[in-house]
């Protein structure tokens, strides 16, 4: 057994290497057949290509024929000059688009060739085919499998002008000069003859308009489907273009110019080649304009019209000698060559910026992170369907999370609801995005049964993040939309205020809008005043007296309205909040003050001791520039501190970490300090305790029924109490009529504020 095993242990690598020999043959012969199997002549021989191939064939030697039909020569003193030849161009052209696909269809149709063509005609057609050959070559190995796609493409542009169409003529040209020299069709090659230059010059303006064509036409042959995009890409440059006047305006002069340069009519200037020269600028209108897909085909037909009828505007019978001829030749066709690379090069760029344009557009309706359509595409939608509906999704619980998870997850979240909701949505009805407002869809119609399925959807709606499962409370308001819809912005602000009302009632809310001129002032226009009154400081201001029980000088609570151009006047009620949610409150208190202190710098000098009151609120004491503004207003209007009362509400400094210091500060530099409303706020005794103020002015809750309300009565008697024993002075709020006031006096209050005692009056009114 031991000898046995070492001779297998002895055979194994010969077995190994044995093994491994046959793996490597099979390998090469699979990667030999593979090979094989995908060249171009066995890619041609299968039977589902066979059809195609012969379909192809037939269409390239229909084509070649075709062009060699349009293309046009002239014979100059036994030289051939060739013009515009659209055969190379069909050669190059199927390259293009089929590249080694294309080797079997033109080995046909060089054997066609070589039975059915003189020698003469072979070798210039065996020239097209190995300058054609060599130039793609070149071509593909610079520009790899992206090189096959269609024409207009501006990254192309410069290698295709390169190698496709200079390289190509400079190869056909020399190649052709050289065989026919070769087989003595020729005697001599001339490279610097002005027959040769115009011979070139004519296969470059062939390269560079007829290549394009002839792909176009191929293309169209092969895949149908295609060439009709082709078309409704042309159907939108026209419909999306100038307007039709301009459009037909540039389509008179290009016939008319055309009908001067093929028309027979002697020595008269616009019949000569004099007429060439505007084309340019005609048809350089017209690729800016309506771009290269268009103008590259209409060219090429102007070009073949051109050189079929070259000797009606330069014929050589109305020339004095043959080399005043074929200079005028030369210069024609040097500035056809001239203007067909120019209308190509701003045909390409024109279309690259169009589509540029089209993107921006396109990025202009899209919301940039989700991609989704925007406020602007949804105004763009509802002229186009006038009658449909608006519904918005909210969900403020969002802010929250993205504050937590990033900014990724409201946006993640979005497209997930849009995912979620899409299938619901009928035909013409869309979906959009704004941030600051959600998701808003238009419908076809809007009512109860149609916005609750959407309802019902998001109420089921879960979002998967990290390995969490969210769902998010909502709120969904919808409308139906009419002439109010031409301020969007102002209905999705109703509509985004109406999902806080569905959140907390659980149901979609409906806003029922006729115009918005038709409500109430927005919120929108009051900012607007409100604005308006903080930097021209023009806040309407009165004063309400507060009277003394015990015959000591009156003074005022500065209150403030805000007046429109229509006289229409605002109350605190109604545009505060507005300062408070976009944080203005403090720039009001500021307002007021510089206002009340310019007024009473004009008092004369027997009302120098008015003392007046003015309300702050919590965002002044939180401003850790209020003291120091406050002493430059102070110093600017000299005015005395002790003249100054502030009004701080009790429930606004609970939990206010700077407004006891600012209130130390104030009473430091004389002012003093007047808590209002109090009563109204938590803890009311407990903070009388810590407070250091010197006013406390009683809530008109529990002055209004004072007389006839014992517990009132009671509550009204120990706050006097409790102010009495901390050295305060009280005042009483909303006496309405003499029998509070009896009963007031009668407490010890010896402050009165209220309609009673004095109404607000504009602060003016207390100069006279």
């Amino acid at each position: 057994m031991g000898l046995r095993s070492f001779f297998v242990k002895m055979d194994t690598p010969v077995v190994m290497e044995t093994e491994l020999a046959k793996k490597n043959s099979r390998i090469r012969k699979s990667t030999a057949f593979n090979q094989w199997k995908n060249s171009p002549l066995m890619h041609f021989a299968r039977p589902e290509n066979l059809k195609k191939y012969v379909v192809l064939c037939l269409s390239f030697v229909l084509l070649y024929s075709f062009a060699d039909k349009l293309s046009n020569s002239i014979e100059i003193s036994g030289t051939t000059i060739r013009l515009y030849d659209l055969t190379l161009p069909v050669i190059s052209a199927l390259l293009i688009l089929y590249n080694k696909k294309a080797i079997p269809v033109l080995t046909v149709f060089a054997l066609y060739s070589f039975h059915t063509q003189s020698l003469s005609q072979f070798l210039d057609t065996t020239s097209q085919l190995i300058a054609a050959l060599v130039s793609t070559k070149v071509y593909f190995y610079f520009t790899g499998k992206r090189g096959a796609v269609s024409f207009g493409r501006s990254s192309l542009s410069a290698q295709r002008i390169l190698w496709l169409i200079c390289f190509n003529t400079l190869v056909f040209t020399g190649l052709q000069q050289w065989l026919l020299l070769k087989f003595h069709f020729i005697s001599d090659i001339n490279i610097l003859s002005i027959p040769t230059l115009i011979n070139v010059q004519w296969m470059l303006t062939s390269c560079i308009t007829g290549t394009p064509f002839c792909y176009l036409i191929l293309r169209a042959c092969y895949k149908p489907a295609w060439f009709f995009s082709y078309l409704n890409q042309l159907k939108l440059l026209i419909t999306s273009g100038p307007r039709a006047i301009y459009q037909l305006i540039w389509a008179i002069l290009v016939v008319g110019i055309m009908y001067c340069l093929i028309y027979l009519q002697g020595d008269t200037l616009v019949f000569t080649d004099y007429s060439i020269v505007w084309l340019l600028p005609v048809m350089l209108w017209g690729a800016i304009c309506l771009g290269h897909a268009l103008m590259s085909p209409l060219w090429v037909v102007m070009l073949i019209l051109l050189s079929d009828y070259i000797d009606n505007y330069i014929s050589i019978n109305n020339e004095f000698t043959f080399n005043h001829y074929v200079s005028h030749l030369a210069l024609s066709c040097s500035m056809i060559f001239t203007f067909s690379l120019t209308i190509v090069i701003v045909g390409v760029l024109v279309t690259r910026i169009l589509k540029y344009i089209r993107s921006l557009k396109r990025i202009s309706l899209s919301e940039p992170h989700t991609g989704l359509p925007n406020l602007l595409a949804l105004k763009n939608d509802i002229i186009r369907y006038p009658h449909a509906g608006l519904c918005i999704i909210q969900c403020p619980e969002l802010n929250t999370l993205t504050q937590s998870h990033g900014i990724i997850f409201r946006f993640e979240f979005v497209k997930a609801v849009f995912s979620y909701l899409s299938p619901l949505l009928l035909d013409n009805e869309k979906m959009y995005y704004s941030p600051g407002y959600g998701l808003l869809l238009r419908l076809n119609k809007v009512d109860d049964d149609i916005i609750h399925p959407y309802y019902k959807a998001m109420s089921s709606f879960r979002f998967s993040w990290d390995e969490m499962e969210l769902g998010l409370n909502f709120g969904i308001a919808y409308m139906a939309y009419g002439k109010c819809i031409n301020n969007l912005s102002y209905v999705v602000g109703q509509l985004n205020a109406r999902t806080y009302v569905s959140l907390k009632q659980g149901k979609a809310e409906a806003l029922n809008i006729l115009h918005p001129s038709d409500q109430a002032i927005s919120s929108g226009a009051i900012r607007h005043l409100l604005q308006k009154s903080i930097d021209r400081k023009s806040f309407m201001l009165v004063a309400q007296p507060i009277v003394s029980t015990k015959n000591r000088s009156q003074y005022y609570e500065v209150l403030i309205r805000m007046k429109t151009i229509n006289d229409k006047i605002f109350f605190p009620d109604t545009f505060l909040p507005v300062a408070e949610e976009a944080g203005l409150l403090a720039q009001v208190d500021l307002t007021v003050i510089e206002q009340t202190f310019q007024f009473m710098q004009s008092l004369d000098q027997s009302k120098s001791d008015t003392r007046f009151s003015i309300n702050l609120t919590p965002q002044s004491l939180s401003r850790k520039d209020f003291l120091d503004r406050l002493n430059a207003l102070l110093k600017n209007y000299l005015i005395r501190p002790d003249r100054i009362i502030f009004e701080i509400i009790e429930s606004d400094i609970i939990d206010n970490i700077n407004a006891s210091s600012v209130l130390q500060e104030l009473r430091k530099l004389g002012c003093q300090i007047a808590i209002d409303d109090f009563g109204t706020g938590a803890s009311s005794y407990s903070r009388l305790k810590t407070l250091e103020v010197d006013i406390l002015k009683i809530d008109g809750s529990f002055i209004r029924n004072v007389v006839h309300d014992k517990f009132d009565r009671l509550i009204v008697m120990s706050f006097c109490e409790a102010a009495k024993f901390k050295s305060l002075e009280v005042v009483a709020e909303f006496v309405e009529n003499e029998e509070i006031k009896q009963m007031l006096i009668s407490m010890g209050i010896e402050w009165l504020q209220g309609f009673h005692t004095g109404k607000p009056v504009p602060i003016e009114s207390l100069c006279s």
